[in-house]
Order: C-alpha cells, then structure tokens, then sequence
C-alpha cells in the first residue's frame, strides 16, 4: 500500500513576515494579516490545486500568534491577529477552514521570551512554558478526537539557546539545560499523556542547546526512556538538516533509522553549510564558535540540481518508511512574493519529486 501523503500549509506561512526576519520586523513583503483570512486562503489553494476530500491542505498554528491561549494570566500576550480555539474548531467542524495537522505552543515573539520558557531564570516564564505546551497537547488530542486533526503538537525550541538577545544572561553549561529541558518534558508528557515532535534546528535566532540531529535523537530517545514509551518524535525540517552541514536524506535515513520518524516532517530547502556540525563538535570546536547560516526557508526542491536530487532521494526514503500517513507540511517563506504561488510551487515541486521515485515518467 503506498504511503499518503496529505500537505499542509501552516497558518503562519500565509501571514505577514518581514523579509528574513524571525519574529516580527518593520517591513512587511508578503502575506494575509488575519489568521482568520489565511486559512480561507488555505482552502481557496486546495481548490486552485484540484485537492478534494481527504486530499485537501491542512494547516498548523501556534498558540498566541495564531490561536489565542484561553488561560487567563497569558492572555496578554495574545497576538491581535490570532483566532480563538473555539472558532478555530467550528470553522474546522463547518469545513470552513482546512483541517488541522500541529499545534506549536511557543515561548518567543514577546517581552520575557529572551531565554526560552523552558530554561527561563524567572520561575514565572517556566511555568508558563509548561501550561501552553500542555494546553497546546489538549487541543490536539481534541481535534484529533473528533476527526479534525491529526494529534501532532510541535517543539521548536527558539530561544531556548545558547546564545540570545539578551546580554545580562550568560548561556546555561550543557549538562544542567540538557537536565532542565529533559525534566520538562518528562513532566509534560507524563501528565498529558501525550506526544512531541522535536523540531531541532543549529541555530538562528540563538545557537541551540540541541544543535545537530545525533543530539535532537539522544535527547528523544533520554525522554523516551524515562517514560518507557516512544512519547518524543523528530520533526525534521529540510532546511534545518543542511543548515547542520548533512544531505537531508542522510538526515532523513538516519531519523528512520533511530525508530524516531513518525507521520510528520517541516518540508522546505535552503543553505547548507560546508561542514557537518556534528564533526566539528565532535573535534572539540565550542558550539559559539560555529558558523550558522541563515534559515531562508524557500520552497522544496529550490536550490540547484544537487539539492533537488538529495531532497528527492529523501522523499524516497520517508516514502518507503512504512508509513501509512505522512503530513508533509511546507515551512516556507514567501517574503516578497506571492504566498499562493510560493507553496504552489513547493507543493508541485515535491509531487514532481514523488512521482519520479515511484517510477513514473512524468509528460
């Protein structure tokens, strides 16, 4: 039976970005202001590509920037654009909005996010870590529950790094963040019952703690072993695999590898940077003193016939994984340019791709 794979474009991918800019900035290239609004726009590219039925796009958000945290104390901090879950649900439920893949529940993009909540020195900003990522997980069990989602809840760990804005706030040694972040989601998992994909990235905005793909699967494989269940998967992101100086089908094979790939995976392309972090790590080179490229997140496929036949080997691979399902969302960014047609083109790109390694000579 051949895999499914059903794409997803993100409700932030469709809002306005800066150009090259994390979080914010003063000039604004490309994109749909209300969350609201993207996701109908979500459901207008499923029409323009011919997707029907349980073909069609879904989308992802996080909480705060694009839905709104329903716990009081953090309401504060909820971005004018976003939409509340109950919305959200009964659009989903009315086939107004496209279906739902991942909630993302985020600890950036605003004043006392300089850390990360999870390693945060303020007692207030880990707890509020805590209670969004739990809320986030309790939505998604929900959706899932009632055939609007897909249950996937995403860890990107941001600012949870070595290396932040903040000059006050000297980086946390190793082995003490590697402890307080494995206590947290131990802690997290525990209660809910849930799961996590990690989305582990080098770096940009800070330099993070879980840098290379050998340490994102050491530190899956740490939380599973304390919970006696496979309860944290890899998200990998294409870019984020050659931002770490590897081809994304090795980043690919070795995540099957480790038993750590399940139904969910951050397409895109982008840089890759001349030298495998993991071996300079591995030589003794200081994480601070590693190069770290920019995370441009263009569309699948972009980049030349060399990145075009890697990420299409690395289609191979998660198609022949033994998944019935995969989500295959695209984490681009279109700054500058039409989004409609930017995630048009990494969508087809990526159908290109599939279709060649199933054999078929595309007319």
């Amino acid at each position: 039976m051949l895999t499914q794979f059903i794409h997803s474009v993100p409700a932030w991918a469709l809002g306005e970005r800066a150009f090259s800019a994390k979080f914010g900035g003063n000039i604004v290239t490309a994109g749909i202001p209300e969350v609201s609004n993207r996701l109908l726009a979500v459901k207008k590219l499923s029409k323009r590509l011919g997707l029907k039925g349980a073909e069609e796009l879904r989308s992802s958000g996080h909480i705060l920037h694009e839905i709104r945290t329903s716990i009081g104390k953090y309401k504060k901090h909820n971005s004018p654009m976003a939409i509340s879950y109950h919305d959200l649900r009964s659009g989903i439920y009315n086939e107004k909005y496209p279906r739902w893949v991942a909630m993302t529940a985020p600890q950036f993009g605003f004043k006392g996010a300089e850390r990360g909540g999870i390693l945060s020195k303020d007692p207030a900003d880990r707890v509020m870590a805590k209670d969004l990522h739990m809320e986030a997980i309790e939505w998604s069990q929900k959706l899932e529950s009632e055939g609007l989602g897909a249950g996937i809840n995403i860890w990107w760990p941001a600012w949870t790094a070595r290396r932040v804005d903040d000059p006050d706030s000297p980086p946390i040694e190793f082995q003490k963040a590697w402890d307080m972040m494995l206590a947290f989601w131990v802690d997290v998992l525990g209660k809910t019952g849930g799961t996590m994909w990690l989305e582990w990235k080098p770096g940009d905005p800070g330099i993070d703690y879980l840098m290379t793909l050998k340490l994102a699967i050491e530190f899956c494989n740490a939380v599973n072993a304390v919970l006696g269940r496979i309860a944290m998967f890899i998200n990998n992101e294409f870019a984020h695999i050659l931002l770490s100086g590897i081809d994304v089908a090795e980043g690919v094979k070795m995540t099957i590898d480790a038993g750590l790939f399940s139904m969910f995976v951050h397409g895109n392309s982008g840089q890759m940077l001349p030298t495998s972090i993991q071996s300079m790590l591995d030589s003794g080179t200081q994480p601070e003193d590693i190069p770290i490229l920019i995370d441009w997140d263009w569309a699948v496929g972009v980049g030349g016939p060399e990145t075009w036949e890697d990420q299409q080997e690395a289609v191979g691979l998660m198609d022949r994984a033994g998944q019935e399902v995969i989500y295959f969302e695209h984490d681009v960014n279109p700054a500058g340019q039409n989004p409609a047609n930017v995630f048009e083109l990494s969508i087809r790109n990526f159908w290109k791709m599939l279709r060649h390694m199933r054999g078929v000579i595309e007319t």
